[in-house]
């Protein structure tokens, strides 16, 4: 029974150790774990090999593309290229480096990358007598541009600097720095938007304060692609010093037409009252004069009037008794 048992393990053990020696001497596709990036309009080159090396100019080689249809980026077989068989998207895009398909290089040449290429890519062999026939990897697509900075206008003690940038992908972020590296507040959030081909374009505004060299950057950065575009400016420093002076300026100048408005208001206010006084004084002087103008005129007729009156009312007195009722009179007047 011992003998058996002893038999039996030999046999499992054999047929593992074939089992190891078999996969360790088969052909696999291999290609890179690492995503692939690329820029717009670049050239990339998508790893793919067969290992250990053998010749795959007799294999078929599909190269294909996740989200695809038809999902044939690039065809190989039967010694040559079969176009007819490939997606539209990628005609005359692609090609395999074919001095290299003896050696098992089965790599594939992307030219002209566009933002609509970023997928996954898979290498397929599958007339390879192979258990692992495939490999897929990533490809990340990126697009970048330089930063333009310019002055917008000067205001409240500093100078408003806006930033542009255009054709990134995907959809950058951007910062603004002083001289010293410190990240400054933004004038609110970046604004965004995408062209006819799908591309993002920044902008961004900032205000600045003077400093030492009056140096400020803008950053556009995309972490996926690690990619970071910035452009310095040095804004003029009588920039900021004629921004000071005319808001110093326009707060005297308001102040001081603010007193002169209220010293003329307080003016027209006190010549309007001095100048109601003098015409009620003048007008109550004019009925005063007319008063005793008619009181003298009424006097004085009064004092024309009494003689006569006495002479008549005296006709048949004696000329002493009118004489002294003449008197009477004046004294009366």
């Amino acid at each position: 029974m011992n003998i058996l048992d002893g038999i039996g393990s030999l046999l499992v053990l054999y047929f593992w150790f074939s089992l190891i020696t078999t996969g360790l001497s088969q052909t696999v596709v291999v290609g890179q774990k690492e995503p692939v990036v690329a820029l717009v309009g670049d050239d990339v080159i998508l790893p793919c090999s067969l290992s250990p090396s053998i010749s795959a100019e007799d294999q078929t080689v599909e190269w294909q593309r996740t989200g695809l249809d038809p999902k044939e980026v690039h065809y190989y077989t039967d010694g040559r290229d079969q176009p007819d068989v490939q997606n539209p998207l990628y005609w005359e895009r692609t090609s395999l480096f074919k001095e290299e398909l003896r050696k098992g290089n089965m790599s594939l040449l992307l030219t002209g990358v566009k933002p609509t290429d970023a997928g996954y890519f898979t290498c397929f062999v599958p007339t390879l007598k192979s258990t692992v026939k495939k490999s897929v990897l990533k490809l990340i697509v990126g697009a970048v541009s330089q930063p333009v900075i310019s002055i917008v206008v000067s205001k409240d003690y500093g100078v408003v600097l806006r930033c542009d940038s255009g054709g990134w992908y995907p959809e950058p972020e951007m910062i603004w720095l002083d001289s010293d590296g410190t990240v400054l507040p933004a004038d609110g959030p970046t604004e965004t938007g995408t062209d006819s081909e799908g591309l993002y374009n920044a902008r961004g505004h900032v205000t600045v304060q003077k400093t030492d060299n009056n140096t400020f950057t803008c950053r556009v950065q995309q972490q996926k692609i690690n990619h970071m575009m910035e452009t310095q400016i040095n804004v003029p420093g009588d920039l900021f010093q004629w921004s000071r002076e005319a808001k110093a300026g326009l707060t005297i100048c308001v102040l001081i037409l603010l007193v002169i408005l209220v010293a003329a208001v307080l003016a027209g206010l006190y010549f309007n009252m001095r100048r109601e006084l003098t015409r009620k004084n003048a007008d109550s002087a004019r009925k005063n004069a007319d008063s005793a103008r008619k009181n003298a005129d009424s006097a004085r007729k009064n004092a024309d009037s009494e003689p006569a009156d006495c002479y008549l009312t005296n006709a048949n007195v004696e000329p002493s008794d009118c004489y002294l009722m003449y008197s009477d009179c004046n004294l009366t007047v």
